[in-house]
C-alpha cells in the first residue's frame, strides 16, 4: 500500500507540473478510491507541488504560461477533493489582488487552499480598488481581509486600504493579512497590517492560528 501511494503521489506531482488537469484529477480519484485520505493528498503532494511551482517559477525554471497550466492542474486536483473539504466553521475571509496589478495566480491558490481549510472565502477578483476593498468589508462582515500584489508599484495600495479601514472605523473588525511576490514580512510590518505570508501553504496556517487566537 505505500509503494502504491508513492506511486501515485509521484504521478500525480508529474502531471500537476506537466499541466495535465484531467490527469491530476484522474489520479486523486484513484487515490480516494485506494482509501487515502483528502488532507493526506493534500497535505503530501498538492501543497509540496505547489510549493514546487512557486520555487521554479522564481528560479526562472517555469514561466508564467508553465504556472498557469499547473495552477489549473492544482485546481482541478482541488475541486477533486471538494467534496471531502472541511465544513465551514463560520470564519469569512474577503480576498483580492490590489488595483492597478491583474496578477492573480498566487492568489486563486491561496484562495482555494483556504477554501478547503474550511473558510468561507469571498473573492474579489483582481485590480481590485481600495473603495471596493472597503465596501467589500462593510457588506460581508469578514474576520479577515487578505490582500495580494505581485508589483511593486501596486504594494502601496495595501497600505491605502488598511488606511481607508481606520478612516471608516472597520480596522479594529477585521484582520488583514497581506502576501505576493514583492511582499515582505518588513512590509507588512510596516503599513500596520496583521499578518503576512509567501505561499498558500503558509498563508492556511498563517490564518488558522490569526483567527483562533483572536476570534476564539
Amino acid at each position: 500500500m505505500k509503494n502504491n501511494r508513492t506511486i501515485i503521489f509521484r504521478k500525480i506531482n508529474s502531471a500537476i507540473l506537466n499541466g495535465e488537469a484531467n490527469e491530476v484529477a484522474r489520479l486523486i480519484d484513484t487515490g480516494l478510491k485506494m482509501s487515502m485520505s483528502a488532507e493526506e493528498i493534500l497535505e503530501e503532494v498538492l501543497i509540496p507541488t505547489t510549493r514546487q511551482v512557486a520555487a521554479q517559477f522564481q528560479g526562472a525554471v517555469f514561466y508564467i504560461p508553465d504556472v498557469l497550466l499547473a495552477s489549473r492542474a492544482i485546481k482541478a486536483g482541488l475541486h477533486a477533493l471538494k467534496p471531502y473539504k472541511r465544513p465551514a466553521g463560520g470564519k469569512r475571509i474577503v480576498i483580492g489582488t490590489v488595483a492597478g496589478d491583474i496578477h492573480d495566480i498566487g492568489k486563486n491558490m491561496v484562495a482555494l487552499f483556504l477554501e478547503f481549510a474550511g473558510y468561507e472565502v469571498i473573492d474579489l477578483g483582481v485590480d481590485v480598488t481600495t473603495l471596493d476593498f472597503i465596501q467589500a468589508v462593510k457588506q460581508h462582515k469578514p474576520n479577515l481581509l487578505a490582500m495580494s500584489a505581485l508589483l511593486t508599484t501596486t504594494m502601496g495600495e495595501m497600505s491605502n486600504v488598511i488606511e481607508m479601514l481606520y478612516v471608516h472605523q472597520l480596522r479594529d473588525c477585521v484582520k488583514v493579512i497581506v502576501g505576493g511576490g514583492p511582499v515582505t514580512q518588513e512590509f507588512a510590518d510596516s503599513i500596520g497590517a496583521d499578518a503576512y505570508a509567501d505561499n498558500p501553504h503558509e498563508a492556511i496556517k498563517v490564518v488558522h492560528n490569526l483567527l483562533n487566537r483572536h476570534n476564539g
